[in-house]
């Protein structure tokens, strides 16, 4: 993804990144020298506040990806890397992006080939509720990115236990 964003910036941009995980897609842009105005936004203040003090140079707030507080079209790019499978419906998360990006919306899901729409959870880690596991059908999910976009690019990323698809998909 990284690679893909360096292709398609020639200078600096802003980008809105959902489910900061512990900072590694920011890490991942620092790498690669990109030239990056950088908000992350996760629901987990502990993994904010630890954002936070690794990376004080980059914005980091509290926020849900189906609700973003930002006005239209605030940022270049708004990116989602595993974050969809753990809702129940990806389909407001995924309009929420696409309403603030004015250029283009990253997607990264886990995707099972061949297999309807699959909606699980499992306990978890910490005892607090429990986790959505979904695995979505890439026909339904396909069908909504082309209906909210100029054009989709399709990577696929093959990993051993689970592969991924990545979507890059314009805005404008």
């Amino acid at each position: 993804m990284t690679q893909r964003l360096g292709e398609l910036f020639d200078g600096s941009f802003s980008l809105l990144d959902c489910g900061v995980m512990s900072g590694v897609t920011y890490d991942d842009l620092r790498r690669a020298g990109l030239a990056v105005d950088y908000t992350g936004v996760d629901m987990s203040d502990s993994v904010l506040a630890d954002c936070r003090e690794r990376r004080p140079e980059a914005t980091w707030r509290r926020m849900n990806v189906m609700d973003l507080a930002f006005p239209d079209a605030s940022f270049d790019v708004a990116h989602c890397r595993h974050v969809l499978e753990h809702l129940p419906y990806y389909e407001t998360a995924v309009r929420e992006l696409f309403r603030v990006a004015r250029r283009y919306v990253v997607l990264c899901f886990f995707i099972v080939p061949s297999e309807p729409e699959r909606l699980s959870r499992r306990p978890a880690l910490d005892g607090s509720g429990y986790v959505w596991l979904n695995q979505y059908a890439p026909g339904p999910l396909d069908h909504l990115l082309r209906s909210l976009a100029t054009s989709v690019e399709v990577i696929d990323v093959p990993e051993a236990r689970r592969p991924n698809r990545v979507y890059v998909c314009a805005t404008s």
